[in-house]
């Protein structure tokens, strides 16, 4: 007897460090009544995304509010059939049509549209064919001291602003440090705490001509003289430089493949979907013509009558 209850213990003992070890191995990452989510179960149905969807969701934080949100709708669906919603006719049809949808949208991308492969030839010959069009802008690293004078300010505000702009100038000039300088005078408060760091900034980036004019004149290491914007003078100094290039295809084929794909895929889709119409004897008696489907989705379902 003894003996048994010892077995019996082992082996309680065994199936709780089992499940422990399974907690471990796959915790639960949300819960909503008897529906359970485990890591994998995120892990599969992050991997069922598009691929520009499963980017988004490579953050902890992403993860979490995905989670947050499939439990919600499990939430408010299992509120709906607790009351009946789901049983309402009109309700009944309106899901008939959602499913088909659904379901035809997920023929198109896991079967119709399965498999496309784009050679590496054509991914070269379509870089060799658009390389200019593949351009990385010039950047800057810089730093600025800025003395305020806006739209609003007087004639006499102005000088006194732009004096003091000059002072500081002759500052840099003497041989003064850039970074200090712009903690003590810059009157822009966030890159003044940084001593003046506006960190990296490609053509177009602010809302200042004047201000990008003498900005990506500068070579490495060079200050500017003052610069007069409608928001008042400023003073830049240039940390690092990147000119203008063209992308290498290393950089960019990636890019071109994924694009290529897409295009394929959609034309796959679309031959498919023309194909199923003509083998179905479709028949369209609508007066007007409906909107054509985007390439790479099902056709709209019609709205069902309320």
């Amino acid at each position: 007897m003894f003996a048994r209850m010892v077995l019996v213990s082992v082996a309680v003992c065994v199936l709780l460090a089992g499940t422990a070890v399974a907690e471990e191995i796959n915790p639960v990452v949300g819960k909503t009544g008897d529906f359970v989510i485990r890591q994998a179960d995120l892990d599969r149905l992050i991997a069922s995304q598009p691929a520009a969807t499963r980017q988004q969701l490579q953050s902890k934080q992403a993860q979490a509010e995905f989670v947050r949100q499939i439990l919600l709708t499990r939430a408010l669906a299992d509120r709906a059939r607790k009351e009946g919603f789901d049983r309402r006719p009109d309700v009944q049809e309106e899901l008939s049509f959602a499913i088909d949808r659904f379901l035809g949208n997920l023929y198109l991308r896991k079967v119709v549209a399965a498999g496309v492969s784009v050679p590496d030839a054509e991914v070269k010959a379509y870089y060799t064919e658009h390389e200019k069009e593949f351009v990385v802008p010039a950047k800057v690293e810089a730093r600025q001291i800025f003395i305020e004078a806006g739209k609003d300010a007087t004639a006499e505000m102005k000088a006194k602003a732009r004096a003091k702009a000059e002072k500081v100038r002759e500052l840099l000039e003497k041989g003064g440090d850039f970074a200090k300088l712009a903690k003590e005078y810059s009157e822009d408060a966030d890159s003044a705490a940084k001593g003046g760091e506006l960190g990296t900034i490609e053509p177009g980036a602010t809302n200042s001509p004047a201000f990008e004019k003498a900005l990506f004149a500068l070579k490495k290491g060079e200050v500017s003289p003052v610069v007069e914007t409608p928001f008042g003078y400023h003073i830049v100094q240039v940390e690092e430089r990147q000119e203008q290039r063209t992308a290498t295809f290393d950089e960019t084929k990636a890019y071109i493949r994924e694009q290529l794909t897409k295009q394929d895929e959609q034309k796959k889709v679309q031959a498919f979907l023309e194909k199923l119409a003509k083998d179905e004897g479709l028949q369209d008696t609508s007066t007007e013509p409906a909107a054509p489907a985007k390439e790479g989705e099902a056709p709209e379902s019609p709205e069902p009558h309320k």
